[in-house]
């Protein structure tokens, strides 16, 4: 198993992702997405650990934000096939807020791997990557675009 604090620094490095300490052990990654005209776009990720979250082991996790949800206006039926290409990652729905407190609930695509089963910089990069292209992708293609 890596060390979380350490590791999850060396993937922004990898990345070139800008890094910030939002509380003690809770993260977020700027990763660039470089374009066919040279340019970038980005995509946040946030990391933490937690504690016993798969029966009693602790998990690394990732989220990254895709549109806010909206019963009537949301394609869940197509955000469900979208699903079944992630590897590493799941798109879900979880309790939010808009930037004015208003609460919500969001799309994201999360990822939360069993701690003890990663074992370098390269494997914890990997999702990272996956959590953030996917996240790019369906906030694109159903929310139009980077909103969040």
């Amino acid at each position: 198993m890596v060390n979380f604090d350490t590791t999850i620094k060396d993937v922004a490095a990898k990345f070139n992702a800008q890094i910030k300490e939002l509380s003690p052990g809770v993260y977020s990654l700027d990763i660039p997405f470089k374009l066919k005209d040279g340019s970038s776009r980005y995509q946040y990720v946030y990391a933490w650990v937690i504690p016993g979250r798969a029966k009693g082991k602790d998990c690394f996790y990732f989220n990254s934000r895709c549109g806010t949800f909206d019963a009537k206006a949301t394609d869940t039926y197509s955000l469900l096939k979208e699903a079944g290409f992630g590897y590493y990652s799941m798109i879900t729905i979880t309790k939010d807020k808009l930037s004015d407190g208003t609460p919500c609930e969001t799309v994201i695509v999360q990822a939360s791997p069993i701690a003890e089963h990663i074992n370098s910089v390269d494997e914890l990069a990997d999702i990272v990557w996956e959590v953030a292209e996917v996240a790019d992708i369906i906030e694109e293609k159903y929310f139009g675009g980077d909103k969040n």
